[in-house]
């Protein structure tokens, strides 16, 4: 059986920094193992639809100090958590980011976004206590 995942975003974040990490881990959690594919689909009218993922990941919001706690927590439960950290999103390439982790220590890395990737219940009780994902309340 698949390992349960859930994505947990800064709400606060910039839209497209949200939309790139919600990418790049969710690219990552399937390399992982996180999800099959199912079957290539055909609408009614004949149309193709490729695959995608089998499983349903919620999409929750947490700021960063609290997904900075979800990762060193996360371990502990048994439960894998896979980072997007500033170092990765202002690094050019792998190489760069690479080398940027190496000489940063952890406290000073930030995170903008986690994919939680274990039992249903170990990431349920990493993560029951965080609200959805939502639109920003327009300031007015």
């Amino acid at each position: 059986m698949p390992p349960r995942c859930v994505l947990v975003l800064d709400p606060a974040a910039p839209r497209w920094l949200i939309a790139n990490a919600a990418a790049v881990l969710g690219a990552s959690a399937g390399a992982a193992g996180a999800a099959a594919l199912g079957p290539d689909l055909t609408d009614a009218s004949g149309g193709c639809w490729p695959a995608i993922a089998e499983i349903v990941v919620p999409v929750l919001a947490a700021s960063p100090a609290e997904l900075a706690a979800l990762r060193t927590a996360a371990p502990d439960a048994g439960v894998t958590a896979l980072a997007f950290p500033d170092l990765a999103q202002s690094s050019p390439t792998y190489a760069d980011y690479a080398a940027a982790v190496a000489r940063t220590p952890t406290a000073d890395i930030g995170v903008h976004a986690v994919a939680l990737l274990g039992s249903g219940n170990a990431v349920r009780k990493l993560t029951r206590h965080l609200p959805a994902l939502t639109d920003p309340v327009p300031v007015p």
